[in-house]
């Protein structure tokens, strides 16, 4: 099977459609990552294993439904753009916000935005603990996207902070960790949060099979002004541990 249909394929297994300025939106981002010198931003300058190893990939995150609705989504962490890319490519209409603290990474995602016309990507070149105590970032997201970036618990001092009441973290994980789940399901509720969901990624016939799953944490409250604490903080002394 050629690796385009392969492509199509896991969409539609996935109850996804996609336009055709879409498709070349993304193989254009594709060639760019593939082809961009000035950084090393994603590890990688295979063209199929950056469409269907970070793309696609990025692209699960449609499975949950609500992040298509969303109006306003931050990308933390957003390192070479995934998925906050692939989903300004596909939610035309959504407001994608990529924060990303590493200058190189900043510079390459403003130039990938402008090279593809993407008038729907803000990016903010600071830490996460940062914009999240400023009054432009600080509960106004609908939904926070995070890919591989720490554990869950971590994830959740990052993201919470920046979502309105109701809004949701999106987490692409790997394999299960019970340990990584009890943490985050306590770090989350003192962060005004709810672990609610894992949705199993499930890979089309000749798709490469890997472990992935989307974690969902909900927003149910307020996150107290403490958090996020000072920058730095919640990685070396993650939240829900020894309780």
């Amino acid at each position: 099977m050629k690796a385009n249909e392969v492509f199509e394929r896991q969409l539609s297994d996935w109850g996804l459609g996609i336009a055709a300025e879409a498709r070349r939106l993304l193989l254009d981002y594709a060639q760019i990552l593939s082809g961009y010198d000035k950084a090393n931003v994603i590890g990688t300058r295979d063209l199929d294993e950056i469409v269907h190893g970070h793309i696609l990939d990025s692209l699960s995150c449609l499975i949950f439904a609500p992040l298509r609705a969303a109006g306003r989504v931050a990308d933390v962490g957003s390192g070479g753009g995934l998925p906050g890319i692939p989903l300004a490519v596909m939610l035309p209409d959504t407001e994608l916000t990529l924060v990303e603290s590493v200058g190189k990474k900043s510079t390459f995602l403003r130039y990938a935005a402008e090279e593809l016309g993407l008038r729907n990507v803000r990016v903010v070149s600071t830490r996460v603990e940062e914009a999240a105590r400023e009054e432009a970032h600080r509960g106004v997201y609908d939904a926070c996207t995070v890919r591989a970036l720490a554990r869950l618990s971590v994830i959740a001092e990052y993201s919470l902070p920046l979502l309105r009441r109701g809004g949701y973290v999106v987490a692409m994980k790997g394999r299960e960790d019970e340990d990584e789940r009890t943490e985050g399901e306590r770090a989350s509720a003192e962060l005004g949060g709810r672990l609610c969901e894992e949705i199993t990624v499930r890979q089309a016939s000749g798709v490469e099979q890997k472990d992935r799953r989307l974690v969902l944490i909900e927003k149910v409250g307020e996150t107290p002004d403490l958090y996020p604490r000072k920058t730095g903080t919640p990685a070396k002394a993650p939240l829900g541990r020894g309780k």
